[in-house]
């Protein structure tokens, strides 16, 4: 009886997914979004204001997913940069030290070994404060996706039956979310962390 159960399950399960279309990228296509969005709204009431909010809210999803991306590539651009940023004050420091130390006396050698000590220091600040960069824009990345989701998920399990008040505040709440997640910075997302 389960199993019969199960095969009659998998069978309309089969034939939902053979009457939309395979979904070609990601983000969804409008037209992929548009047709699942009319088969989520398929019993809803007023029908034509939550298709035109349901439309509205994959116009946020995809400015969502473009702050997403745009946080994680700037990672992904920087991050040699970040590397060499470290190198490059060592090396000057070093060369400065050694111009420095060709002055005779203990006072040359002094000098020489702070040149040298503070162009490590220098070269450590310097790695470490786009470190703290790389991880906003990592926190933002999968913050802008959970909203993403967030959004998604919403339109398609709670739009179809929200009462309209309740759906005005989602969006606005969805809003709020977005623009705190962009202005995050290093000292936001240090003391969010800790």
């Amino acid at each position: 009886m389960a199993d019969m159960a199960g095969s009659e399950r998998s069978s309309a399960e089969d034939a939902a997914r053979a009457e939309l279309p395979e979904q070609p990228g990601f983000p969804p296509t409008r037209e992929y979004f548009e047709n699942r969005l009319r088969k989520a709204l398929a019993d809803a009431d007023r029908l034509e204001y939550r298709m035109n909010l349901g439309m509205q809210c994959w116009t946020f999803m995809l400015r969502v997913w473009q702050r997403r991306s745009n946080a994680h590539d700037a990672r992904v651009f920087w991050n040699p940069f970040r590397y060499a940023a470290a190198i490059v004050p060592a090396v000057a420091a070093g060369a400065g030290g050694s111009l420095v130390g060709h002055v005779h006396g203990t006072a040359s050698t002094v000098i020489g070994w702070v040149v040298l000590v503070a162009g490590i220091l220098g070269a450590v600040i310097n790695a470490v404060r786009p470190a703290a960069e790389y991880g906003v824009d990592l926190v933002k990345a999968a913050q802008f996706e959970h909203l993403y989701w967030d959004v998604y998920n919403y339109t398609m399990a709670k739009l179809p039956t929200d009462p309209p008040e309740r759906i005005a505040t989602t969006l606005q709440e969805f809003s709020d979310r977005m623009e705190k997640i962009a202005a995050l910075s290093g000292a936001a997302a240090t003391t969010t962390s800790s």
